[in-house]
């Protein structure tokens, strides 16, 4: 990423993906201003739940060569209103430092998400990310996770929600350190007091860095055939800027 003073090589979007995380953080003593803007519309299997739209925008800081921290807030939209919906801790360790060349980057991300709407409950969130990186420029990156939601800390006797979520995407480079086009897939599926639903989506992304800025952008496509209540677009726009 770019410094205030100096330019080191680089890279096709940050993240390449729009919603598998990578394995790429800022440097120590860097900081980069983060948005994304990004939607679920209606499934048409359940007509009556409302497309949302979201804001997520926070600073993002480079804490050493292994770990980065994202403070964002997030508004959320529907026909219905907008509110603030949460505040986030969202830290991100990499297991080898940044700069290590190897092809193969594992991290683990950890995020405390504490609600403010009262319609929704706090919940920490914990994924493992894994990347590996060909000297061709293919890049394939894997994302699990899970959400713990926790109505007891808000004082619901609501029971406790487990969500599981899948990612995985493949990335290549059409022009060298600037522009880089990618396929994902995303998937979630209640585990426990979240209905057993099942989500599916698979759509392309596109990224492009251009000096001190770098821009991710694209769109899912909810695989209905598969799971019938899953959204039929979940679009994302992200983009950030080094300070």
């Amino acid at each position: 990423m770019l410094g205030l003073a100096w330019a080191p090589p680089a890279h096709a979007g940050r993240r390449p993906f729009i919603w598998t995380f990578d394995t790429d953080i800022v440097p120590k003593g860097d900081v980069e201003l983060e948005q994304w803007l990004w939607a679920r519309s209606r499934s048409p299997d359940v007509p009556e739940r409302p497309s949302v739209y979201w804001i997520w925008w926070g600073p993002v800081l480079g804490l050493s060569q292994h770990l980065e921290l994202a403070i964002p807030f997030q508004v959320r939209s529907t026909r219905d209103g907008t509110q603030l919906e949460s505040f986030e801790a969202d830290f991100r360790y990499r297991l080898f430092p940044r700069g290590d060349d190897r092809a193969f980057q594992p991290l683990i991300r950890g995020v405390w998400h504490q609600a403010i709407d009262t319609g929704t409950a706090s919940r920490v969130d914990v994924d493992l990310v894994g990347s590996y990186q060909w000297e061709s420029g293919l890049r394939v990156a894997l994302d699990l996770g899970t959400q713990v939601s926790i109505p007891g800390l808000r004082g619901s006797d609501a029971p406790v929600r487990i969500l599981g979520t899948w990612s995985a995407g493949v990335s290549h480079s059409l022009v060298a350190d600037e522009l880089r086009l990618s396929l994902e897939t995303f998937g979630e599926v209640g585990l426990k007091s979240a209905g057993r639903e099942v989500h599916f989506f698979v759509g392309p992304s596109v990224a492009w860095t251009f000096g001190r800025v770098w821009v991710t952008a694209g769109t899912l496509v909810g695989v209905t055939a598969v799971a019938p209540e899953t959204p039929r677009f979940m679009p994302r726009l992200i983009w950030a800027v080094a300070l």
